[in-house]
């Protein structure tokens, strides 16, 4: 009888095909509304540029990407859209929490924003606009960036253990630091300062005369899954009412967090 031929090498370069085409998702999902090309794809995941672009053509062919035909800009296609509208069905976070922010901004007149965690980024899945005339709005909805740059995103990244905090850091290093002001050592200050408080309050990154608050949500077990936010210019967070703003975004992610546990 002829040995069978090793599989383990095969396996490995499907393994390592699909981990590339997850990898030029999660970029695409980070590009803006006009799409990223294929030399900015293939930088930002670091895959060689021939085959990013044999890659992509691929996942426009199965619905996952889609190519514009001026541009020739890729962004997120409709196989992609179909997935995330079948995965939230299982616990919609945005809907269960649309009241609170809605509540928050009514009383606060401020906007108040939902940030999740999506791997090493993260992601405003919500944001609720109160009736002050000067609005604070820093992020829109599917904004994505490095997990630690904005407020909802720092009070995420310091509540996650050492360990993996860390490991994520380093892998953000270079994202990070490519923000305005914005460097590692300041950002394991920020961390710190949050851990000792409890909650996040911090000038927004790139965003003059602009300050947030925010706090995450945590189930019983303690894992931060997401963050509540609130923006403001700067003249309307005096030291008081920042203090009461974190007491009420405290009170409404600890009833988010029960409401989690029970579903």
């Amino acid at each position: 009888m002829h040995n069978l031929p090793d599989s383990a090498p095969k396996a490995r370069a499907g393994t390592q095909s699909l981990q590339r085409a997850v990898a030029l998702l999660r970029a695409l999902m980070s590009a803006s509304g006009s799409g990223a090309s294929v030399a900015e794809l293939a930088e930002f995941t670091e895959i060689d540029r021939t085959t990013a672009h044999r890659m992509l053509r691929c996942l426009d062919e199965e619905g996952l990407a889609t190519q514009d035909p001026r541009s020739r800009r890729y962004s997120l296609g409709p196989l992609a859209y179909e997935l995330g509208v079948a995965a939230a069905g299982r616990l919609d976070l945005r809907v269960l929490c649309e009241p609170v922010l809605r509540s928050i901004a009514a009383d606060t007149e401020d906007t108040v924003f939902l940030i999740i965690r999506s791997g090493d980024e993260s992601v405003c899945i919500d944001r609720a606009e109160g009736s002050y005339p000067v609005r604070a709005l820093v992020v829109d909805v599917g904004t994505r960036r490095p997990l630690g740059v904005g407020a909802g995103s720092l009070a995420i990244l310091a509540a996650l253990q050492p360990s993996e905090r860390e490991n994520l850091i380093t892998r953000n290093a270079s994202r990070i630091s490519a923000y305005e002001k914005l460097t590692l050592p300041k950002l394991r200050q920020q961390i710190q300062r949050a851990q000792a408080d409890g909650h996040v309050a911090l000038d927004v990154v790139g965003v003059n005369e602009v300050r947030a608050v925010a706090v995450p949500i945590r189930t019983n077990a303690g894992h931060a899954i997401a963050a509540l936010s609130i923006s403001a210019v700067r003249s309307r967070m005096s030291e008081v009412r920042e203090a009461a703003l974190i007491k009420r975004l405290h009170r409404e992610s600890s009833a988010i967090g029960e409401l989690l546990e029970k579903r």
